[in-house]
């Protein structure tokens, strides 16, 4: 079948942020009744919008609406009811969203297509307790929808030319500039980043061309350790911002100030505040595979669009 024939849906991930340190915290049993829990909420608030659940692996769960404005009022209960929960529970436990619109093969039940792709990669993207949408998604609100909405960046996608512009959907009050008529970015200037490896720590500027980590010593940081491959991962910066990406054999793991870790693999993250670098294994601190970055930022800016 032709993808133009495809019928379209909205494509969303809901995954909980932060289960590792909350199954170290509390134990498997435990950690396994709050994310079960949390989840069984979750299914609930989709289905009694009109959405379908697809399936939920982990600690993540897929669903798809059949109109965009039906779905996205959805992401913002679900982060509410994920905020909640978290409070009644005393447990720090948060919800990151990712949502993409498009073509989608539905067979038998299970999702095909690039659509499901890019919302996964959406929900990379998003931190816990924030709503990550792509463009399509954003062109199909109604009006009165772009009050709650901001741009929040421009993102390479593995196969895309062009970089996808996302925005956040927002749920809470805030002070932040939101998307008008024309969009306006509100940004953060990272003025460089710090990293840190084995005691030492190396200042990367915003004119460096790009900065390298691996095995080889030809690389701007070398990191002797078995899971680094030679050319491992690179940082660049572009927009205001430092962002690494993935080029190694065994991925990179990323984990942010919220303790939430991010794989990469061939993949792009733009890098906020501090936390960990763990090149082809997870995040284990002081291990010789870990790198700790911070962020050092600017004057606040805005531009339109």
């Amino acid at each position: 079948m032709d993808q133009t024939d495809d019928p379209e849906y909205l494509i969303i991930f809901a995954d909980i942020a932060g289960s590792t340190q909350l199954y170290d915290t509390v134990g498997d049993a435990q950690a396994k009744t709050l994310v079960t829990g949390l989840q069984n909420d979750i299914s609930s608030i989709i289905e009694r919008a009109g959405g379908h659940v697809q399936e939920i692996v982990g600690d993540e769960v897929l669903f798809r609406f059949d109109q965009v404005d039906q779905g996205v009022p959805c992401t913002r209960k679900i982060q509410e009811a994920s905020a909640a929960y978290s409070m009644a529970h005393n447990v720090d436990m948060s919800v990151r969203i990712g949502l993409h619109f498009g073509p989608v093969i539905l067979d038998h039940g299970r999702l095909f297509g690039d659509t499901i792709n890019i919302a996964a990669r959406m929900v990379g993207i998003a931190r816990g307790g924030q709503i990550i949408a792509s463009e399509a998604v954003y062109e199909r609100l109604a009006n009165p929808s772009h009050s709650m909405v901001r741009r929040f960046d421009e993102v390479k996608v593995k196969g895309k030319q062009a970089p996808l512009i996302v925005y956040e959907l927002l749920w809470q009050s805030t002070g932040i500039t939101l998307v008008q008529h024309t969009p306006v970015v509100e940004s953060i200037q990272t003025e460089a980043l710090v990293l840190t490896y084995l005691g030492t720590s190396i200042r990367v500027e915003q004119n460096l061309e790009t900065f390298t980590v691996g095995r080889s010593p030809n690389n701007s940081l070398v990191v002797m350790a078995g899971s680094v491959s030679r050319h491992h991962a690179s940082i660049e910066f572009a927009r205001g911002r430092f962002s690494v990406t993935d080029g190694s054999t065994n991925g990179t793991y990323v984990m942010t100030q919220d303790s939430e870790t991010i794989y990469l693999r061939r993949e792009s993250l733009p890098l906020w505040g501090h936390g960990l670098i763990g090149l082809g294994l997870d995040v284990t601190p002081d291990a010789d595979h870990v790198i700790a970055f911070r962020c050092e930022h600017g004057t606040p800016t805005s531009s339109g669009h």
